[in-house]
């Protein structure tokens, strides 16, 4: 994001959403409409997209040398991302982990229903239905940024722009402009496996929260996954990926244009916001896991998308009306 900084009290009527939502149920398949509560919402500083829906998606894709080398720095990209872009790809570790065949598994829980098979040994990505289907998309779309806030409001690309995934991405850019950055995920009333099941929130995450928000102090950040080594592998019955993403900070434009700072503690970043953070990691790791399989195993590739496609009516979509989607922040 471009501008805004700062964090505040925990506003007292999100504590009441929390407490009332740890009753709520868990959907099982199909597509549930996430609603925020507009009195929050304000609280926290979100305005949201209301009628003003133009300008609301983007896409942008880094230009690369020779060499397929992304260049962050260059001046498309300084003026149109100011928020979150991906742009490596992942690696198996050995050889005879290479290409593997992965497809969905409907008969397990959202979180384990990637399945990823090197020969005969079948393990489980950690990656939740709802984030996985507009991610697969994102991929298949050959961009690079999922979201930018270059001053004015947010821009999606058009995978998120409807869902819990895209309300994330909002949430993670805009993080030291927000009220109560620790507990913006509170906002989601809704029970949504890998994002709500915890709704406390400590003093080491408020602590946690603000030692980020004092390193956002620069006008120009993006978090991203350059120049990280994605090496992936099965260990036990998990999909392992190592490689973390993390924050630049950025000054200048065009030649002029250097990374001054980065901020790629990934247990202090991820301790400011698990439920935000976290599903940041996931999609960071697995978009980077994706990437190989299209550009290197086209037909596993292949296979996944239509595993998706044929799986997606049992799957645990959580969505949000166009309209309701977080816009700007405005304090």
């Amino acid at each position: 994001m471009a501008t805004g900084s700062g964090s505040g009290p925990f506003p007292a009527r999100l504590a009441m959403i929390a407490l009332l939502a740890v009753g709520g149920g868990v959907a099982h398949g199909g597509e549930t409409e996430i609603v925020f509560d507009r009195h929050a919402l304000r609280e926290m500083g979100i305005r949201t997209v209301g009628r003003n829906t133009r300008g609301l998606t983007f896409e942008h894709t880094a230009r690369r040398d020779a060499a397929g080398t992304p260049d962050l720095l260059n001046i498309e990209t300084m003026t149109v991302v100011g928020g979150v872009i991906f742009v490596e790809q992942a690696r198996p570790d050995t050889a005879q982990h290479a290409c593997p065949a992965a497809g969905m598994d409907t008969s397990v829980a959202s979180g384990r229903r990637l399945r990823v098979d090197f020969g005969q040994r079948s393990v489980a990505a950690t990656l939740y239905d709802w984030e996985l289907v507009p991610l697969a998309e994102f991929v298949q779309s050959g961009s690079d940024a999922l979201f930018t806030y270059m001053g004015v409001h947010g821009q999606y690309h058009e995978a998120f722009a409807d869902n819990l995934a895209g309300f994330n991405l909002f949430v993670l850019d805009t993080f030291r402009s927000l009220a109560a950055p620790s507990r913006a995920h509170l906002l989601v009333t809704t029970t949504v496996p890998g994002y709500t099941e915890s709704r406390s929130v400590t003093k080491a995450d408020d602590k946690a929260a603000r030692k980020l928000v004092r390193w956002m102090r620069s006008s120009h950040l993006m978090f991203t996954d350059f120049d990280v080594d994605f090496v992936f592998r099965p260990e036990a019955d998990a999909l392992v990926i190592d490689g973390e993403p993390y924050w630049i900070a950025v000054s200048g434009r065009g030649a002029a244009a250097s990374i001054d700072r980065r901020f790629d503690d990934a247990p202090a970043t991820l301790a400011a916001n698990p439920a935000v953070f976290g599903s940041a990691f996931r999609l960071a790791k697995h978009a980077a896991f994706f990437r190989y399989l299209q550009a290197e195993c086209g037909t596993q590739w292949q296979a996944l998308q239509a595993s998706i496609a044929e799986a997606r009516p049992a799957l645990d979509l959580y969505t949000v009306r166009t309209r309701r989607m977080p816009y700007a922040v405005r304090r």
